[in-house]
This record gives C-alpha cells, structure tokens and sequence, in this order.
C-alpha cells in the first residue's frame, strides 16, 4: 500500500489481532493442560504481592486456605486483576476470607472505578469501557472475559462492586 498513514493503521489493526488471538490460545492450551492440584490460595496471592514489590498491595488474611484446582489458571485470573489495578489505581488492598463452604477474595483499589452499568459489560470478549484509555493500546478486551470463565470453570462467581476506597472492587467467590 503506498499510502504510509493507511499501511501503519492495517498493520496496527493486525497486529492487535493476532495478539488477540495468541491471549485467547495460550489460555485454551493453559486451560487444557493443567491438572487440579490442593495449593494455598494464600500463597499464591503472596507470589503475586512479591511479584509487583514496588506497587502498593496489601493483603489481609488470617488463615490459610488449601484449594483444590488449576493453580496456574487462578494465578493467572488474580494476575489480571492486580495489573488492571495497577494500571489505573495507587493503592490496592486484597482480602481473602472463608466464609459457610466458599472463599472469598476481594481485590479493591482506589482507581476510578467503572460504571455500574458497564459491570456486565466488560466481561465479554474484546469489550473496552473507553477506547481512548492509555491501557487500551496494550490490551485487547480478553482479560477479565478469560478471568471470569476461569473462576466459572472452578464453579465460581465473579462480581464488581465499588470498593470502599472509591475505586473498582472485584469479588471472587469459589466454593470450598
């Protein structure tokens, strides 16, 4: 194409698309191939917490928890929620709690928040809330649609509410 403006935007255009298609396979094969194990779910937060030294997360528990399930999946769900926190909030707080025969781990930070009426909607796949946002050049929209069908797949819920710091609060809910 010789028009360089038309032949960058098509090459940008690709290039989303094929990042969007290499997220979506590597959480297929993931998927498919790990075995359900017994691991701490506290541990596993921990792993992320260290991970991210710098960012200010804190988490809070009082037990240890042991969970039956596909660990690297999980990691990779919690994952997504810290980093979308990290990329729009200074401050997150993780909570994690046993409660009757579930778990429940809250992931809240002091960001802006998403709109209530959007909290179905950015679940689906390739959905962004703001096209212009700074992240959505490096995300594709898969993120929270792969977390959720990954709490699904461990017979899980997943919801948002407002955080009690005025940010985003996201609520899994596995049973235990």
């Amino acid at each position: 194409i010789k028009d360089k403006k038309i032949s960058k935007e098509l090459s940008e255009d690709v290039d989303e698309m094929e990042k969007m298609l290499n997220e979506y396979l590597q959480f297929a094969k993931t998927g498919a191939a790990e075995k359900t194990q017994d691991f701490d779910v506290c541990d596993l937060i921990i792993s992320l917490q260290k991970k991210y030294k710098d960012k200010n997360i804190q988490f809070n528990y009082s037990e240890k928890l042991v969970f039956q399930g596909r660990k690297e999946l999980l990691k990779r769900c919690f994952n997504n929620f810290i980093e979308n926190s990290i990329k729009n909030a200074k401050k997150i707080e993780i909570y994690i709690k046993k409660l009757r025969r579930d778990i429940v781990i809250s992931f809240e930070d002091n960001g802006p928040g998403i709109p209530k009426k959007e909290f179905e909607n950015v679940f689906k796949p390739f959905y962004k809330i703001d096209k212009g946002r700074s992240e959505s050049k490096n995300s594709v929209g898969l993120g929270l649609s792969i977390s959720s069908d990954i709490v699904r797949s461990h017979g899980g819920k997943i919801k948002l509410d407002k955080s009690k710091m005025g940010g985003l609060k996201v609520i899994v809910i596995l049973p235990f």
